[in-house]
């Protein structure tokens, strides 16, 4: 009789969608992003990343991405970023690196990589080990005390 109740809730968690942990209105947000509907994703995610939360930032960074919009992307990783989001933090440093939405600057690229690959994001070490190798020692240096300053004092919240 036990085995048969276990049996039926195995059954049960893995008939459900992992879905079924996203709210209404998230899964509605990620469906209109992948429709192409961005005003309704924006609707859906922008009153929750104005509260703060990191993922909303994340999301919205990824969104004005798609519509092109850079300089609204690096804002919105910035603070996604600058709250330890290491995928933000990526990101962020792409755009640093190929100046889209924000100046070209490798030692900032590299710096937001660097606090990226500190917590493991495999990407960015990669990324940051490639934007090395294009950097003088100098610029290296001037990365490295920018990422101790930023652990000191945290990184900073909005583009500079």
């Amino acid at each position: 009789m036990f085995r048969i109740g276990i049996f039926h809730i195995l059954i049960a968690i893995l008939c459900f969608s992992p879905l079924m942990f996203v709210s209404a209105a998230d899964s509605d947000g990620w469906q209109a992003l992948r429709r192409g509907d961005y005003d309704l994703a924006e609707k859906v995610w922008l009153p929750r990343a104005q509260r703060g939360e990191v993922e909303a930032q994340l999301f919205l960074g990824y969104l004005e991405t798609m519509r092109e919009r850079y300089d609204a992307a690096a804002r919105w990783y910035q603070r996604a970023a600058a709250k330890g989001n290491a995928t933000a933090q990526a990101l962020l440093a792409s755009q640093y690196l190929i100046g889209q939405g924000v100046d070209a600057d490798p030692v900032r690229a590299f710096a937001w990589y660097e606090l990226a690959a500190s917590q493991g994001h495999v990407n960015a070490v990669r990324a940051r080990e490639a934007t090395a190798r294009q950097m003088t020692a100098e610029e290296v240096e001037a990365a490295s005390r920018l990422v101790e300053d930023w652990m000191r004092d945290g990184p900073p919240t909005e583009s500079e």
